[in-house]
């Protein structure tokens, strides 16, 4: 079993560092080493301060072969011996020691003699030609980092002299002679307990674990094995939360859970061009089966994400995009901000996260069992989403603008492997035929509109977090829909969002950092479902978002509401983001581009909000439909506004009435949502009026344009006009 190959580690006392002035590194892994071959084995004394090297090779650390990470080449060998001498100017200041290792497969560290870590390596002492028990392949040349060993506090003065010490350490190879490379990068830093200086600087990427946070701390330990993208892999999880306004240290007693867990790398952009990923994570008992649980005040499941946000320099954009998805009341991931350290070593501030799925507590619909093959309980429930990569079945129709390509459909509940040939074909065949309603809105299509198919308000409520956002990734990537049962209501709803990296203004294509223009219109990218344009296209829809974004305006997505919550997460982040970034600096090309840089944390922050006020203000000013006592019914907005011919070439005749005098303002906006032209007229009450508008002579030419008629601050009335 895996759990025999635990790394020995001294443990952990639970008081912190408290006498640590600083951190000084006094072995290097590209220090000048003593080394031997492991063809036979060496003296019982090797690994002794006082054991004569004299006649050991020579050479610079990495030592070994293959990989591009060695500085000292070998034959290939089952085993390597090492030694490196240092002094140690006064031992009593020593207050911690750090041991960290890059290794290529297994290994065992001795200090002055004594074992202070092994990994993926057997025997007391391993003999020779031992072979490691499994293959494990070394991360700083794939741009990960060593793993931690952090020595118990009380046994420092016993393991170090006065003057000279040794430290020792043998590296084995899996398979022996036939292994393809190996590896050896080691480190020995100190925590000294005044301002002297008798070492050298720690690496750039040396970060301790007694660091104080006021965010709870993961800690996750996979016994030094990668944890690769797929499949996932065995390892145990803890978690260290003294309460809210507490303060947390990363070498504290784990408080809030403990329990195994199976962790692999997630995202598909994030892998292949950051450094630093997501994980998911599945909670499991002692026999390796699901289990749920509930810790730092989430409801009880199993399934766990670790979003690792490294574009999103504030560090909180799905943390907010999920925080104002909630409070309108649409279901969206539970969040909490916490940082991660992976086999002692740290990596950074995460969301801790709930992945979507089927549950009571998550996306609440009936569960779908593989009996369930006919009737009312085939009809739900389904989650399915739009997404890059892996497809289960395609739309009907090409994507807008894109001929021949068209929207991926991917099955999340229930899963690809479990989903009976029944359902699939009922789900498709409503997929299907939803679209066939939308493409054909003004008919009916077997006896239904689009709007017996759909859930309107969810998918209203979905325009708006993607348009607020500018989500430069809406309604294509990682666009989640669900149905229940049809007993249960059975229509189509939009949600739960997902991934908000590229929001905010957090990107430089598509307009996406401007305050101005519709995101379901840009046809970005791999490009947008048609549904969305032809949603626009009906006064039931159009009239509905007008409805609830004034709804929202006022209540839940009311500004002063939604800064204070950056403000509140960007306060409680302020002690932690220099020792994040500190992990993972922000390098060009590694990060999708933004037209602003402000260089700094509370720069981001402060170009977010104006993003956001910016944003809300548009859209304000330009969102389409009428919200009033007829604006719901799907039909023209009567009489006060009537424009033909529509569409038309040139001339455009606007007949109005209106209930008061007063100046009338024309508007004509293009699809984006810009001012083409105004014109203010003297209108008289209870007259039928005409005014002409000439548009042939428009900048932008033919095409879809939007006319306001507003009166005293009223709208009185919207129309779309087509400009052949």
């Amino acid at each position: 079993m895996r759990h025999l190959l635990l790394l020995l580690f001294f443990i952990l006392e639970t008081s912190a560092y408290a006498q640590i002035d600083h951190w000084e590194t006094a072995v290097y892994a590209d220090s000048l080493w003593k080394y031997r071959l492991g063809t036979s084995e060496p003296p019982g004394d090797w690994n002794a301060a006082n054991f004569d090297d004299t006649s050991w090779l020579e050479g610079e650390g990495s030592i070994g072969y293959a990989d591009d990470d060695d500085n000292t080449i070998i034959s290939p060998t089952e085993s390597l011996y090492m030694r490196r001498k240092f002094d140690v100017a006064d031992k009593s200041k020593v207050e911690a020691i750090v041991f960290h290792a890059d290794y290529d497969d297994g290994f065992v560290a001795y200090l002055n003699g004594i074992e202070i870590a092994r990994a993926n390596l057997e025997g007391n002492p391993p003999p020779h030609d031992a072979w490691t028990p499994e293959f494990r392949e070394a991360l700083m040349y794939q741009g990960g980092l060593p793993i931690a060993f952090n020595l118990a506090p009380s046994s420092i003065q016993q393991l170090l002299n006065n003057g000279e010490n040794v430290l020792s350490i043998q590296t084995h190879n899996y398979e022996g002679l036939v292994s393809s490379d190996m590896t050896t990068l080691y480190w020995l830093s100190f925590g000294i307990s005044d301002t002297s200086s008798d070492y050298g600087p720690t690496p750039d990427w040396f970060i301790t674990n007694d660091f104080e946070t006021p965010l709870p701390i993961v800690k996750i330990n996979t016994w030094g094995e990668y944890i690769p993208d797929e499949p996932s892999i065995q390892a145990e999880m803890g978690i260290i939360w003294n309460g809210d306004g507490q303060l947390n240290i990363g070498t504290d007693t784990i408080n809030e859970y403990f329990g195994n867990i199976t962790i692999e790398r997630r995202g598909q952009y994030s892998q292949m061009y950051y450094p630093k990923n997501g994980y998911s994570v599945e909670l499991k008992d002692a026999n390796w089966e699901d289990m749920d649980s509930s810790f730092l005040n989430f409801p009880r499941e199993e399934d766990w994400v670790l979003h690792g946000p490294y574009a999103d320099k504030t560090l909180i954009r799905n943390v907010l995009a999920m925080e104002m998805a909630n409070k309108i009341g649409q279901y969206a991931s539970r969040t909490r901000l916490v940082e991660l350290l992976i086999n002692e070593q740290y990596e950074g501030v995460y969301a801790l996260m709930e992945r979507i799925k089927r549950d009571e507590n998550r996306v609440d619909i009936a569960k779908l069992r593989a009996e369930d093959i006919s009737g009312d309980e085939l009809t739900g429930g389904y989650i399915i989403k739009c997404d890059k990569g892996d497809t289960d079945w395609y739309s009907l129709y090409d994507m807008v603008n894109n001929p021949g390509q068209k929207l991926r459909f991917q099955y999340v509940s229930p899963k690809r492997s479990k989903i009976q040939p029944q359902q699939e074909a009922y789900i498709q065949s409503f997929i299907d035929s939803f679209e066939i309603a939308m493409k054909f809105s003004s008919v009916s299509i077997g006896g239904k509109f689009y709007y017996d198919f759909i859930d309107l308000p969810s998918f209203a409520d979905h325009f708006i977090l993607q348009e607020l956002t500018k989500n430069v990734d809406a309604y294509r990537i990682s666009f989640y829909m669900y149905k229940d049962k049809d007993s249960n209501g059975g229509l189509l709803k939009a949600g739960p969002v997902w991934d908000f990296n590229f929001a905010f203004g957090n990107a430089d294509y598509c307009n996406s950092w401007t305050d101005w223009g519709w995101v379901y219109d840009e046809h970005c990218g791999i490009f947008n479902p048609f549904w969305w344009g032809e949603l626009f296209e009906q006064d039931l829809f159009i009239n509905l978002v007008k409805c609830r974004w004034e709804e929202l305006r006022n209540d839940e997505l009311a500004l002063d509401s939604i800064l204070a919550f950056v403000d509140e997460k960007a306060l409680l982040l302020e002690p932690v983001v220099d020792r994040n970034f500190q992990r993972w600096p922000v390098l060009d090309g590694y990060v999708m581009p933004s037209p602003f840089t402000p260089g700094t944390y509370e720069g981001e922050i402060d170009a977010m909000k104006s993003f956001i006020t910016d944003r809300m203000d548009w859209m304000d000013q330009n969102i389409f439909g009428l919200c009033g006592p007829a604006s719901n019914t799907g039909i023209d907005y009567s009489e006060s506004l009537v424009v033909s011919p529509n569409p038309t070439t040139g001339q455009l005749s606007i007949t109005t009435k209106v209930d008061q005098s007063g100046q009338l303002k024309l508007t004509l906006l293009d699809i984006r949502g810009k001012v083409c032209f105004s014109r203010e007229v003297e209108a008289l009450v209870d007259e039928n009026q005409e005014f002409i508008l000439d548009v042939s002579d428009l900048k932008n030419g033919a095409g879809v344009y939007i006319l306001r008629a507003e009166m005293n601050e009223k709208l009185l009335g919207i129309e779309r006009i087509v400009v052949f």
